[in-house]
């Protein structure tokens, strides 16, 4: 037996207990349909509110145009599938569609929504469910899946292992193709308003190579270097007399010129080497392999091999032969300033005392202002890891194997890729044009008697062809090359 509550306030539905239950339940008319909703509660007046609740919600809905029956995304999401499949059936839409699209929607929008009511979800909420896809298999729920189902459209069905990575843009791109169809389908249907789906879009990758420097740089950042090694450089010293007079007195000072040979010496070792600032300083002349041995041979038998090491790489490296060079200036500087040649154990960049250098960003960051070096193309600040890149981008545009550059630099491939290799076309145009090579020569100008002689020739292959002769032609011909008969 129903029972209705003892209240007789007029309300636009009516409360009502059933038989075997202490539970309100309530009972609506909307849109020309009945409906009933049980309240979950025994108290009156807590039902009451809540029966006021769905009320207003349900009356919202049918100002809307939505549908009373609020559904979850689970079963739109079905609903949706079934929708695919007949469409696919009647040649409406793509036969792949009802292959691939199923375990996609399963997997990813249902495991991320749920039973969630599909006109609660948002515009926001599709924008963190696109975070969350992203790291589904890496940081998701993904993770702890091994081996995903896969279907091919010929009915064959396999086991892959779970990819493990970020998931790419295409993909994302072509899941939401799937996601905004749906959920416009569930617009139409009557479930949900249309919302906007966000765009997926490619945020631009941070340009993260190492600054180098040009070919042309290069050279300028050398010839500064040079120049300010050869002016003179002088010390100004104040002096002050017991009479009170102030004046200044400037001296030749060796000192500085040093500091800029030695400079100039690490530019071309480290652009010659492709070495890193840390592996440098920590070089001593014991890692300078065969160089002692051929130090006075001529210069086509000198020699060298570093044996590196940084913080965590070390290995063995191949220079080029200006490195060479450079540690002939050291190999000197040291001599003039120690007073003995250095041993096993001295470092190769050494002060006027035999100290190891540890730095040369003050002398480089001086020289490349003076240059007007200091940033490159991009505003970013020249460093003296700008060197390795120099090297390593020279090498590749000299068309040496990306993984010989990278063994010889220890660093990996995808390292070099990222950071840098900025090769400019324009160092690479000879390789980029294979076979053509002599389209690029000027063309070469016959000399008259070349010339003439050619003219000749082509003017008897037209004879013999017409079936006629001219006698002054033969006798040129005869009186060039001899033998009458044979023309």
């Amino acid at each position: 037996m129903l029972q209705s509550p003892a209240s007789t306030k007029k309300t636009p539905f009516s409360l009502f207990q059933r038989e075997g239950t202490r539970n309100w339940s309530m009972r609506y008319s909307l849109g020309g349909k009945q409906y009933k909703r049980t309240l979950g509660t025994a108290n009156e007046e807590e039902a009451l509110q809540r029966a006021y609740e769905i009320w207003h919600e349900q009356s919202f809905r049918n100002k809307q145009g939505l549908s009373l029956d609020s559904r979850s995304f689970v079963e739109v999401a079905e609903e949706f599938i079934e929708k695919v499949v007949a469409e696919a059936e009647r040649d409406e839409r793509s036969k792949y569609h009802p292959i691939y699209w199923p375990p996609i929607i399963r997997r990813f929008p249902v495991g991320y929504f749920g039973d969630r009511a599909i006109e609660t979800i948002t515009t926001a909420d599709i924008e963190r469910y696109l975070e969350w896809r992203k790291t589904y298999w890496t940081a998701g729920p993904g993770v702890h899946i091994q081996k995903i189902r896969c279907e091919r459209e010929d009915g064959r069905v396999f086991v892959r292992p779970a990819p493990r990575k970020v998931a790419a843009l295409s993909t994302i791109k072509g899941e939401m193709v799937i996601i905004r169809e749906l959920f416009e389908q569930a617009a139409k249907w009557g479930y949900c308003k249309p919302i906007i789906i966000p765009a997926v879009k490619a945020r631009k990758k941070p340009d993260t190579r190492r600054p180098g420097f040009a070919p042309e740089e290069y050279e300028r950042l050398l010839g500064k270097s040079l120049e300010r090694i050869s002016e003179p450089q002088q010390s100004v010293r104040l002096i002050k007399a017991k009479d009170g007079r102030v004046w200044t007195q400037s001296t030749l000072t060796s000192r500085v010129r040093s500091d800029r040979v030695r400079l100039h010496a690490y530019i071309e070792f480290m652009a010659s080497s492709g070495l890193r600032p840390t592996e440098a300083k920590n070089l001593k002349w014991s890692n300078i392999l065969r160089y002692r041995d051929t130090k006075d041979l001529p210069l086509f038998q000198q020699d060298a091999r570093l044996q590196v090491h940084g913080k965590s790489k070390h290995g063995d490296a191949v220079p080029l032969h200006g490195a060479i060079q450079a540690l002939h200036m050291l190999w000197n500087l040291f001599v003039n300033e120690v007073g003995r040649e250095p041993t096993e154990d001295d470092p190769v960049f050494a002060d006027a005392s035999g100290k190891p250098v540890l730095s040369f960003q003050r002398g480089l960051n001086a020289l490349l202002k003076a240059a007007d070096l200091e940033y490159d193309n991009r505003g970013v600040k020249r460093t003296a890891y700008s060197f390795r890149h120099f090297y390593i981008s020279q090498m590749l545009a000299n068309n040496v194997s990306i993984h010989h550059v990278a063994r010889n630099t220890r660093t990996s491939i995808s390292m070099i890729d990222k950071h840098y290799a900025q090769v400019n076309t324009e160092q690479i145009k000879d390789f980029l044009r294979p076979g053509e090579e002599d389209l690029m020569k000027e063309p070469k100008l016959l000399d008259d008697e070349t010339y003439d002689e050619i003219a000749l020739l082509e003017k008897r292959l037209a004879e013999l062809k017409a079936g006629a002769t001219t006698e002054r032609t033969v006798d040129k011909l005869s009186q060039r090359y001899g033998g009458r008969g044979a023309w």
